[in-house]
C-alpha cells in the first residue's frame, strides 16, 4: 500500500473517531437535562397533589364553618321557642330548625367525602415524596457519571485532534485538501477499499483497469462513479 494512503486512512480513522466523541460529547447536555426533567415532572406532580391537598382543606374547614353557624342559629331558634305565643309562629320556627338541620347534614355528608379524598389524597402525596426523594439520589449519581463521562469524553477528543493534527501536517497538502473535499461531500469515507471488484463506497463495479492501480499503482486510484479515492483489500 502507498504510504500516502496508510497516511489517509489513518487520518480518516481519527476524523471519523472525532465525529463519533463530538456526537456523544453532544449528547451529555441533552441526558443531563433528561435526568432533571424526570425529577421536575415528579416534583411537579407532588406539588400539585399538596395543592389539590390544600384547596380540599379549604373547602372542608368552609362546610365545617357553615355548619357551626347553623347549628348556632338552631339553638337561637330553639331559645325562642318558648318565647313565642302563637302557634302559627311556633310551627314556623319548627320548620326553620327542621331545615337548618337537614342543611347540617348536608353539609356533613358533603365532609365527609372531603375527608375521604383528603385521606387519599395525603397517600398520594407520601408515595409522590418518597418517590421523588429516590428519583433525585438515582439523579444525582446519574448526573456525576455523566459528568465524568463528558470529562472522559472531552479529554479523548482533544488527545485525537492533536493527533490527527501531527498526522495531518506531515501528509502532502494537495493530498490533504483532496481528502478533505471528499470527506465534506461524502460523509463517511473518502478512502474506501475495493470488495469483491466494487467500490466500498458506492458499492458500483470498479473497471478492471483501476483495480490493477489501485493494487499495483504509484498514485492515487479514484473511483470513476462517487469520486472517493481506493485501495486494495486482499480478499
Amino acid at each position: 500500500m502507498l504510504p500516502i494512503l496508510e497516511q489517509l486512512l489513518v487520518i480518516q480513522d481519527r476524523d471519523r473517531r472525532i465525529a463519533e466523541l463530538k456526537r456523544e460529547q453532544a449528547r451529555v447536555p441533552q441526558q443531563l437535562e433528561a435526568v432533571d426533567a424526570r425529577v421536575r415532572d415528579e416534583s411537579s406532580r407532588l406539588e400539585t397533589a399538596r395543592q389539590e391537598l390544600k384547596h380540599i382543606e379549604a373547602e372542608r374547614k368552609k362546610l365545617e364553618i357553615e355548619a357551626d353557624s347553623k347549628r348556632a342559629q338552631i339553638l337561637k331558634y330553639r331559645g325562642q321557642l318558648s318565647l313565642i305565643k302563637s302557634n302559627t309562629e311556633y310551627q314556623a320556627l319548627l320548620k326553620e330548625i327542621a331545615k337548618a338541620e337537614a342543611e347540617i347534614r348536608e353539609i356533613e355528608d358533603r365532609e365527609l367525602e372531603f375527608m375521604e379524598r383528603v385521606d387519599q389524597i395525603q397517600v398520594d402525596v407520601k408515595q409522590e415524596q418518597a418517590l421523588v426523594k429516590e428519583l433525585t439520589s438515582k439523579a444525582e449519581a446519574e448526573k456525576s457519571e455523566l459528568q465524568r463521562r463528558g470529562a472522559a469524553i472531552a479529554a479523548e477528543l482533544a488527545a485525537v485532534q492533536d493527533e490527527r493534527k501531527k498526522l495531518a501536517d506531515a501528509t502532502d497538502a494537495d493530498v490533504l485538501s483532496r481528502y478533505a473535499r471528499l470527506m465534506r461531500s461524502k460523509g463517511d469515507f473518502a478512502v474506501v477499499p475495493i470488495r469483491n471488484g466494487n467500490c466500498g463506497g458506492c458499492h458500483l463495479h470498479i473497471p478492471p483497469q483501476v483495480v490493477h492501480d489501485a493494487k499495483h499503482g504509484e498514485e492515487l486510484t479514484s473511483c470513476e462513479y462517487c469520486g472517493r479515492i481506493l485501495y486494495w483489500q486482499a480478499e
